[in-house]
């Protein structure tokens, strides 16, 4: 798993664009993984054949994961599982400090130690209580052994069955996905060795020679499976990365006549329906930053009205003269932002709770909705550039963010945010500062405003409310005001940020 920028500790394994065998050439694409606000793909780094997938669609892997092996078409199956198990499986994501066990221990599908993928205690007690394993002495002395079996590749069945009844995984040939041991496997090697295996109450697949557990699903809809006693393999695969969902169980228990039992209750007392939704990775990490910094930074805010006639004026001319254009009235904020903080350098900041960095050039942080969450695509050096090149860059910016396509070096950092919803309908709103940055600016909707004139009479102008977010750790409420002030400046009279 790759690095792709200075925040990113972990990725979810998305479509695979190569096959087990293919012949890989340097640079061809492997593997779609999604990051906390990106979709990039993983290339290949050699050539050769690809020998080995470990990870599955839908799983969440530490950066530093082994994702599969390429090799040399010669190499010996033994050679490559030695080199996994020689490779230190990073530790949880944001644990960098700790190791896990070799990688080939937990390979995709194979043994998954979050909390949410364990089998309920009273599944494991019952694996424990009834899973047997008897036979001839000699034939029970070939399958059990006090090697380490911890490297050997198996699902999480096989290995809780084994466990369960005494088995050594070095004992067994696997024989599923990627030379994973299945319980197909164990069963066989207990009729090799002249014995037998009895197979824990709990199970409730309908047929031995199934194992779902290579099946991607989620953790809910796993165990609801177990306890209606649905196959997976019975069930459709609707949900994110081609997994099992809640929903594709119930719909196949539906079909067979199996409901979960509920007890008696009036109409009125029956819970609303819902749809139970795993964050995605963009999702938790949005959560943990703005959480953070609400919790880190005082925020304070200072609100400010000002007239866009001129600017809208200015706008309309451009898009008339340039039919290659299409500037847009947060283009112009864009510049008029940057024109006022060169204006006002002390809000062109980083700030990481001990150290402030100041900046010459104004890189503008915009604000852009997604279906799952929303991205930052930073307009580098927006202080240098006109409002053709400002226009261009963020539209074509907002469009490869809409897909995953943004580079994390587009949307990490920045010393000042612009967040707009005013083409919401939004008459004004605070924003929550984007840490490191230490202020951001909320734009709410425009509307016509009674407006007095200089000589006293009343007319009226289309303004907005421009609403900016500060940290007072490092932002004074004088320093804000002066910052408005100067947007205001620029907004109302756009010709002076074009000088």
């Amino acid at each position: 798993m790759p690095k792709w920028g200075m925040e990113m500790t972990e990725g979810m394994i998305g479509d695979w664009h190569v096959a087990l065998g293919d012949t890989i050439a340097k640079g061809d694409d492997l593997v779609d993984v999604e990051t906390s606000k990106i979709v990039n793909c993983v290339t290949a780094h050699t050539s050769g054949t690809l020998r080995r997938m470990l990870a599955e669609p839908g799983e969440m892997l530490p950066v530093g994961a082994i994702l599969g092996v390429i090799a040399d078409a010669d190499a010996s199956d033994a050679d490559i599982d030695a080199y996994i198990a020689s490779v230190a499986q990073p530790g949880p994501a944001g644990d960098e400090e700790k190791t896990a066990a070799p990688v080939a221990s937990q390979p995709a599908g194979a043994r998954d130690t979050s909390p949410e993928s364990q089998p309920a205690p009273q599944q494991e007690q019952a694996a424990s209580a009834h899973a047997a394993f008897s036979g001839s002495a000699e034939g029970a002395a070939r399958l059990q052994s006090a090697d380490d079996d911890t490297a050997v590749a198996a699902t999480p069945v096989a290995r809780r069955i084994a466990a369960a009844s005494g088995i050594n995984l070095t004992r067994v040939t696997g024989t599923g996905r990627h030379g994973r041991v299945t319980l197909r496997d164990l069963e066989s090697a207990a009729r090799s060795a002249d014995s037998s295996l009895t197979l824990p109450e709990h199970r409730t697949l309908t047929s031995p020679d199934v194992d779902d557990s290579e099946l991607p699903a989620t953790p809910v809809a796993r165990r609801l499976a177990e306890t209606l006693g649905v196959r997976l393999r019975d069930c459709k695969r609707t949900g994110t990365h081609g997994r099992v969902s809640k929903a594709d169980v119930e719909a196949a228990a539906a079909r067979l006549g199996r409901t979960p039992a509920r007890p008696a209750a009036n109409a009125a007392d029956e819970p609303a329906d819902y749809v139970e939704q795993t964050l995605g990775g963009m999702r938790r990490t949005i959560a943990r930053r703005l959480q953070a910094s609400k919790q880190t930074a005082p925020h304070f805010r200072v609100k400010i009205s000002a007239a866009v006639d001129e600017a809208l004026a200015l706008r309309q001319a451009i898009n008339s003269q340039r039919s290659d254009l299409k500037v847009s009235l947060n283009d112009i904020l864009i510049k008029a932002s940057a024109s006022a903080l060169l204006a006002v350098p002390e809000v062109n900041i980083q700030f990481d709770g001990e150290t402030v960095r100041r900046y010459t050039d104004a890189d503008i942080a915009v604000a852009v909705a997604l279906d799952d969450g929303l991205i930052t695509p930073i307009i580098r050096q927006a202080n240098r550039k006109g409002l053709a090149a400002i226009s261009s860059e963020m539209r074509d910016m907002a469009t490869r963010a809409r897909i995953g396509r943004l580079k994390a070096e587009e949307f990490e950092g920045g010393t000042f945010s612009v967040s707009n919803l005013g083409m919401f309908g939004v008459d004004e709103f605070d924003a929550i500062i984007n840490p490191p940055q230490a202020a951001i600016l909320a734009v709410g909707a425009t509307e016509r405003r009674p407006v007095e004139r200089a000589d006293g009479s009343w007319g009226g102008c289309t303004a907005l409310t421009l609403t900016l977010s500060s940290d007072h750790r490092i932002i004074d409420g004088a320093v804000a005001a002066r910052f408005l002030a100067a947007l205001k400046g620029f907004i109302e009279a756009p010709s002076t940020m074009l000088v």
